[in-house]
């Protein structure tokens, strides 16, 4: 598997995104990228 490095540099928006998510922080992205893929594949 490969690893990517995110880097943040909005540390409000980090740190309201870590407030809101569910599984841990890797799952969490990983869902927002196919939810994009789903919606943006419909258009």
């Amino acid at each position: 598997m490969k690893k990517y490095l995110l880097l943040i540099e909005d540390e409000k928006l980090w740190n309201k995104f870590k407030g809101i998510i569910n599984k841990d922080i890797n799952t969490e992205i990983i869902n927002l990228i196919k939810e994009k893929i789903k919606t943006r594949g419909k258009k």
